[in-house]
């Protein structure tokens, strides 16, 4: 399967407040074949939830009302998904990092991101759940 194939008819949801970075992951996984829903707080993407289930969220670490480790907590303990979750964090991973695992995260994406970075981070997991366990 082609590198720009591997998220052919994938649904993924971006929770980030920034328009330009919404812009830049939607085009880019959109160039993927991903199906991209944009939030751009953590209680609309709890809202989206509700309704639909997605193969891999991105989640913004710091957004205004719920940031990202409280929006993951959430969907975790109440709604009880286990979607794969990758932070999205401009500040350095170290402490941050644990932070994210500990609230149910699976990994994280730096920001500012390339593609290939970003490409990289869902390959592991489209491939991950394709291979039985």
């Amino acid at each position: 399967m082609s590198m720009d194939s591997f998220l052919d008819g994938k649904s993924i949801l971006l929770v980030e407040d920034n328009t330009i970075n919404q812009m830049l992951v939607k085009y880019t996984l959109s160039a993927s074949g991903a199906m991209v829903d944009i939030c751009d707080t953590g209680s609309k993407a709890l809202e989206k939830l509700h309704h639909k289930r997605y193969d891999f969220i991105l989640m913004d670490i710091h957004m205004p009302e719920l940031d990202g480790f409280q929006t993951t907590e959430i969907i975790r303990n109440e709604l009880k998904l286990d979607t794969p979750i990758l932070a999205m964090t401009a500040l350095s991973i170290g402490i941050e990092e644990e932070k994210c695992f500990r609230v149910g995260m699976n990994g994280s994406v730096s920001k500012p991101f390339t593609i290939d970075i970003l490409n990289t981070a869902l390959a592991k997991w489209v491939y991950r759940q394709r291979s039985p366990e």
